[in-house]
């Protein structure tokens, strides 16, 4: 049977026992976490669920040795980018959705740090690119418009062409950064991260940092977080 930890709004897993135990054993799952089995809906503490089953003891240092404190272990992994998702979604406004393209190069470098083989980085490159020139094409449309008195709709279709290059580039990005999350959060620092679809492709660069502000906030308020 495999279970589920909750911790504030965030779930976790599933985690067979053997995994269960091991994280207790070693501070990663609290007692005071919230858990369940696959199939159910009701959440009870964790020692409700292992309180009768042993854990297993961490390694005792040598009764011959001294005894050492060692300072808790670090991440060897940089933290994800340090900025509340509600103010990143403010600025976005405030900013017409330009903050939104320089925030998602900065969340798509952070995932580039812990997962090489993310591209999500190159695809917000070209987008920027496209971006760019159709910034260009738009001033260059609207001068000959002001000059001739018509506006170029070969121009126009350039653009329109533009502006869809660039909406398929950033969807492929979004979802090429989705999985790296997942990957990261579900192997190097497992937490069970799943990331949705839906959320992905209408909201990516919010609904990132969302998690990025969870993730930060459980690893500032707790030294025994899931990562």
């Amino acid at each position: 049977m495999n279970y589920f930890i909750k911790r504030d709004t965030t779930e976790y897993g599933p985690y067979t026992l053997a995994d269960l135990q091991k994280y207790v054993a070693s501070g990663n799952v609290l007692l005071t976490d919230l858990c369940r089995s696959e199939g159910l809906t009701d959440w009870v503490p964790v020692s409700q669920v292992i309180g009768n089953i042993p854990v297993p003891a961490a390694p005792q240092p040598s009764v011959a040795a001294p005894a050492v404190y060692a300072a808790p272990a670090v991440s060897p992994y940089p933290a994800p980018p340090n900025l509340h998702w509600a103010i990143c979604l403010l600025l976005s406004f405030v900013t017409c959705g330009i903050f939104s393209v320089i925030w998602i190069m900065v969340e798509a470098a952070w995932v580039k740090k812990v997962q090489p083989a993310s591209k999500a980085v190159t695809y917000f490159g070209i987008v920027l690119g496209l971006w760019a020139l159709s910034f260009v094409l738009g001033i260059s449309g609207a001068v000959s418009a002001a000059r001739t008195g018509h506006e170029d709709s070969g121009l126009q279709g350039i653009q329109g062409i533009l502006s869809l290059a660039i909406l398929i580039v950033w969807i492929v990005g979004a979802f090429n950064m989705r999985d790296s999350i997942e990957e990261h959060f579900n192997s190097a620092e497992p937490i069970g991260l799943s990331l949705s679809g839906v959320m992905t492709f209408f909201f990516n660069v919010w609904y990132f940092q969302y998690h990025f502000t969870k993730i930060n906030e459980m690893k500032r308020r707790q030294s025994g977080y899931i990562v």
